[in-house]
């Protein structure tokens, strides 16, 4: 009998059992690394000196459930997107066909000329200073879609925006999934669909040092009456203290930066499977836009962004703006146009401003838009 003079067998399982499990291994999320191991090693620093005394960003709410990614409309909202007019998020899709990125040519359009606000409503207002802002941006000329975020107890503002032309849509199942709302002008839109996505869990009292709720991202998908085609608005607000304010654009060690840099993850690959012709997004997202840029962040809103989607910002400057944050003097408010829409031409940004004169501690970023 020939002896075997190979290598030996244990040898050889050790080696296949590797090729096997390398590729798993290889695929697992691995998170911010440089917050990742500041914060889990229990290094989240004090709050220094030079970051500025502001009003809260966000209100303190315990960590939401954990649980699936998106949800649809709970059973407690009046009207859910399956009701909406015309059709679902099904007819959407099919409608849409694939991401952004993989789009093929559309014909064209007539143009039409629309103006996107993304306000922070602030939830220390009363009750009428929220109403007096609402109606005052909602009233200025071309301003035709809103994202609201902090809009927790902001139900009868958005009804009575109702009796001047506007409908809203929101989620009113949690605390967190309430903060969200997005509003247009019912003469140029219809609803179409929407779907509320989970993003990141709160951080509870006695968890981390600035406790936040539940993060999330409202699409709603709107029918533009005068073409027929679809476009879907993306709203969503990033947690407080997530930007070290001694190197700006870059994160602080705290586990709000941490489930941020999650956040930005998830909010691209929303992007990606967003149906319509034209994809927009508003948000607070408490990281300044011009460091960020300049910065490059890992995981910054830029670099998440990269390939979906490009601010009004990055097209245009900032040249005339007032910062939307004036307490920080930082540009933190943002609008998104989906990359491949601005580079096929559907989507043309006409100009931007930041108009004062409200009572939150918010300016919002109002943008014009030409869809074509």
């Amino acid at each position: 009998m020939r002896r075997w003079a190979g290598p030996p067998p244990l040898l050889i399982a050790v080696t296949v059992l590797g090729i096997l499990v390398a590729p798993a291994v290889s695929r697992a999320d691995a998170g911010p690394p440089a917050i990742e191991q500041a914060v889990l090693a229990g290094a989240e620093p004090a709050p220094t000196s030079t970051s500025p005394a502001t009003p809260s960003a966000t209100p303190t709410t315990p960590p939401g459930r954990s649980g699936g990614a998106a949800t649809r409309d709970p059973a407690a909202e009046a009207g859910s997107e399956e009701d909406s007019e015309p059709g679902s998020d099904a007819t959407a899709t099919a409608t849409a066909g694939a991401a952004p990125g993989a789009r093929p040519q559309v014909p064209a359009i007539a143009p039409q000329k629309i103006g996107v606000a993304s306000f922070n409503q602030y939830v220390q207002l009363s009750d009428s200073a929220g109403l007096e802002d609402a109606l005052d941006l909602t009233s200025r000329d071309g301003v035709t879609i809103v994202g609201w975020q902090e809009g927790f107890a902001a139900g009868p503002t958005y009804q009575a925006l109702e009796d001047r032309g506007w409908a809203t849509k929101r989620y009113v199942r949690t605390k967190g999934s309430r903060e969200l709302a997005v509003s247009w002008r019912k003469d140029r839109f219809a609803l179409v669909g929407s779907a509320l996505h989970k993003l990141a869990d709160g951080v509870a009292e006695g968890d981390g040092r600035y406790p936040f709720g539940t993060r999330y991202a409202l699409r709603v998908t709107l029918r533009e009456r005068a073409s027929g085609e679809l476009l879907s608005v993306i709203n969503t607000h990033l947690p407080q203290r997530i930007e070290n304010l001694d190197v700006p654009g870059t994160w602080r060690t705290t586990k709000n930066a941490l489930r941020a840099a999650r956040q930005l993850d998830r909010l691209a690959e929303i992007w990606e499977r967003a149906p319509g012709r034209w994809v927009i997004g508003t948000g607070d997202y408490n990281i300044a836009a011009l460091a960020d840029q300049r910065a490059r962040n890992s995981g910054g809103v830029v670099a998440a962004y990269a390939g979906v989607a490009r601010s009004s910002y990055a097209l245009l400057g900032f040249r005339g703006l007032q910062p939307t944050h004036p307490y920080s003097g930082r540009f933190i408010d943002y609008v998104h146009l989906a990359r491949s829409a601005v580079r096929q031409g559907r989507i043309e940004l006409l100009g931007q401003r930041t108009p004062g004169g409200l009572n939150s501690d918010h300016r919002p970023l109002v943008v014009r838009l030409k869809l074509s």
